[in-house]
């Protein structure tokens, strides 16, 4: 699947508020060589990277996720990402190597989103998403039109504690199943998820039609801020910024059947 161009993502030391910083905090380190001679180019020397990400899959309840490590091996043409240390998804990246990234392994597909500039020389998207076979799923024309339901949205870094940032904030843009929008075609009008400067919380979902639904305080608080949710609905706040230093935000929202909703799902909303 292809990344959202120019859109960097803050990893975990940026959480913490200090908006200095943009893409990844796990600087690569490259190992000494042996000189070498003058007529002989100097061999790449390997490298191996890492990054930690926050995974939230579609059955995990409450505001925190779970660890993942994305981590590549000196000279390496793949990557694995972990979820509680143990392997869960190849990423392969492509041949622009710009974050773009194929998801394989247990998922049979995903959307990478994002970049984080800071991983060199392999370039780490921001936002991964995967989907597994599930007949509660969506049909998806990019994998041969199996059913497929997102499983894991593993995002760079932690989970953004102030969510005084998401008042008066708009997110036009909205991934489940690997497809915008949760749809397997193309839609005239998207789903969009706003939240205005008093905490009230809209959300259309274009499967259900075009009228938003609202939530109001105290229920649209419990979303971001209870780890009990709003029926069985949570939503995990990230930071991300732009290569240009504009900070932007992406939101993942899950809800479980056995925390009171209606359906275990898990997708992720950006606010461009």
């Amino acid at each position: 699947m292809r990344s959202i161009k120019a859109v960097a993502v803050v990893p975990a030391l940026a959480v913490m508020l200090s908006l200095a910083a943009c893409g990844g905090d796990d600087s690569p380190s490259s190992p000494a060589s042996a000189p070498a001679s003058a007529s002989t180019p100097a061999a790449p020397p390997p490298v191996a990277q890492s990054q930690i990400f926050t995974a939230v899959r579609d059955t995990d309840a409450g505001l925190n996720g779970v660890p993942a490590l994305m981590t590549w091996q000196p000279k390496a043409a793949t990557g694995t990402l972990s979820i509680n240390s143990v392997d869960y998804a190849t990423l392969t990246p492509d041949a622009a190597n710009d974050g773009a990234m194929t998801v394989s392994g247990t998922p049979t597909l995903g959307v990478t989103l994002g970049v984080i500039t800071a991983q060199q020389p392999v370039v780490f998207p921001g936002i991964i998403q995967a989907c597994e076979p599930d007949a509660s799923g969506q049909s998806n024309p990019q994998a041969a039109n199996q059913v497929l339901k997102s499983k894991v949205v593993a995002i760079a870094g932690s989970p953004i504690k102030d969510v005084s940032l998401l008042l008066g904030t708009t997110f036009p843009t909205y991934y489940e199943n690997c497809l915008r929008d949760g749809l397997p075609t193309p839609q005239t009008q998207h789903s969009v998820l706003t939240i205005d400067g008093a905490a009230n919380l809209s959300i259309t979902d274009v499967r259900k039609g075009t009228t938003p639904t609202v939530i109001s305080p105290p229920a649209s608080l419990n979303e971001t801020e209870s780890a009990g949710g709003n029926n069985g609905d949570w939503i995990i706040p990230f930071l991300y910024k732009t290569p240009d230093g504009v900070r932007h935000i992406a939101l993942v929202q899950h809800g479980t059947i056995a925390g009171g909703n209606t359906r275990d799902f898990v997708g992720v909303w950006l606010d461009q």
